[in-house]
């Protein structure tokens, strides 16, 4: 190559490097985002299932509701990205009354919805609004050996 042609050229590679850094920064922003949603998905549906199960051998609606919203908050205290005191576990589908417990009763399911809020403010350049909220659901049998009933 010719003295002449490597001065042209001096200084390209940085400009090409001040060009596409933005761009590998967005990248990366995106990727990390994208990985903040599925991760916490995957807690807010595991937490949903052990609420549900949790719910199951309550007594009473009241006490399936504690039990659910205990669960959640297990699962998603201080290790999770839920923003503290954002944990919600609503329980449906409970019916306290039914046959004595044991095998044969009626298979009664309990569903229980667990949401979120998660902090997305580091993700505001590509989209994401300073908060997202998160939602998850699960169903469980009614354990049939547990009396919820007087008479047991």
């Amino acid at each position: 190559m010719s003295r002449a042609r490597l001065a042209r050229d001096r200084g390209s590679t940085t400009v090409e490097l001040v060009v596409l850094t933005p761009a590998l920064a967005l990248l990366l922003l995106l990727l990390a985002g994208g990985a903040r949603v599925v991760e916490v998905q995957g807690h807010i549906d595991a937490a949903a299932r052990d609420a549900a199960r949790a719910a199951s051998i309550g007594r009473s609606a009241g006490e399936a509701s504690q039990f659910a919203q205990q669960a959640a908050d297990n699962d998603l205290g201080t290790s999770s990205w839920c923003e503290p005191h954002s944990v919600n576990a609503q329980v449906s589908g409970f019916v306290p009354t039914g046959p004595p417990p044991g095998p044969g009763a009626p298979e009664t399911d309990v569903t229980v919805t667990v949401t979120c809020t998660v902090n997305m403010s580091p993700f505001a350049a590509i989209g994401f609004g300073p908060t997202m909220q998160f939602t998850g659901q699960a169903v469980a049998p009614l354990d049939p050996f547990v009396c919820r009933t007087g008479t047991c």
